[in-house]
């Protein structure tokens, strides 16, 4: 079946900023995402190494002033760690996660993994993980001039999407979550220049990776927060589908319920098309069987980290909802 691509777009935000350079980090996204959904469509796949348009970075980490992106060394062994994520993606197809019903930890020992020392291993990388996220949370809450260079790329990138007439989808991971519940929000609510022409402009999807939108103090960063609760001034009003990801051992997500803190309600307050439920789905224990980048500084340290993009990006339902919206199976 082939797909009418020329009013899809496909937006991509990162997470923390320690990144290789722009054009390296698009790449790399772009590739996991076409692989994936080529173990199922195929032709799709193909449009899509052809279009290169549909996808968009909205790439902000050379707002952080700290950031230097990772060096060639260092890249050509993520990408060779990213290739690792797409071939058991390819050989296991829908059986890489852990399916309804499945037990977690069967799942694990049948992948010659052991459960307790997979989640042991994934605190080893917490410290890392979270200092860094820490540290762009901080800047992001207490510089207002970085906060707006950070979320400025995803609100360009939106406007330019819904100019040209496209029907845009968000695809964002960790730090990225929240940034563009930020810009979902400001463009529902916000009356000045540049937001109010696009108030009746809707995202069809929004996924989130490995999101630390379940964490309380986190939420305290949004704009939403400074208005009455209970109210969808508390959230975006331009989302069709909203699907979180989070793995197993991923340390910022928390394994928080985002059906608690956000679906029911928004579903309450009548903020999704439609209340059926498949519009907005947590997908939790899921497997990342991303392994760290091997340097210096990690000599001996647990080679997996549950909270990288590249596992949350070949996760097979991400990958079929994401053709089910290129190729209008979205209802």
């Amino acid at each position: 079946m082939t797909a009418s691509l020329s009013d899809k777009k496909i937006i991509m935000i990162h997470g923390l900023a320690s990144k290789p350079a722009r054009d390296i980090t698009h790449r790399l996204w772009r590739k996991t995402l076409i692989e994936n959904i080529r173990v199922s469509h195929a032709p799709l796949a193909r449009q899509l190494e052809a279009d290169p348009n549909i996808f968009e970075s909205a790439y902000w980490a050379d707002s952080v002033p700290h950031h230097v992106p990772d060096d060639a060394a260092y890249t050509r062994k993520l990408e060779r760690q990213v290739d690792k994520v797409i071939e058991e993606r390819r050989e296991i197809k829908d059986r890489f996660h852990v399916g309804i019903g499945e037990k977690v930890g069967g799942f694990f020992k049948d992948r010659g993994l052991d459960l307790v020392k997979l989640l042991a291993g994934a605190l080893t990388v917490k410290d890392d993980v979270m200092t860094n996220f820490l540290r762009e949370t901080e800047l992001y809450e207490q510089d207002q001039y970085i906060s707006d260079q950070i979320r400025a790329p995803l609100e360009d990138a939106l406007r330019r999407a819904w100019d040209e007439g496209r029907e845009p989808i968000i695809v964002s991971h960790s730090m990225g979550t929240f940034i563009s519940f930020d810009v979902l929000w400001r463009f529902s609510h916000r009356h000045i220049d540049g937001f109010k022409n696009y108030r009746n402009k809707r995202v069809k999807m929004f996924i989130t990776m490995g999101s630390p939108l379940g964490d309380a103090t986190v939420r305290e960063l949004l704009f939403a927060q400074q208005h009455k609760k209970h109210t969808a001034r508390q959230y975006p009003t331009n989302i069709d589908f909203w699907h979180n990801y989070a793995c197993l051992g991923d340390v910022v997500s928390h394994q928080k319920s985002f059906e608690e803190i956000f679906y029911a309600p928004m579903r309450k307050l009548k903020l999704f098309r439609s209340r059926k439920k498949f519009h907005s789905i947590d997908y939790v224990d899921l497997h990342n069987p991303f392994q760290v980048v091997s340097h210096t500084g990690n000599r001996g340290k647990e080679k997996r980290n549950p909270h990288k993009s590249y596992g949350y990006l070949a996760q097979p339902r991400l990958g079929s909802w994401i053709a089910d919206y290129l190729l209008d199976q979205l209802k």
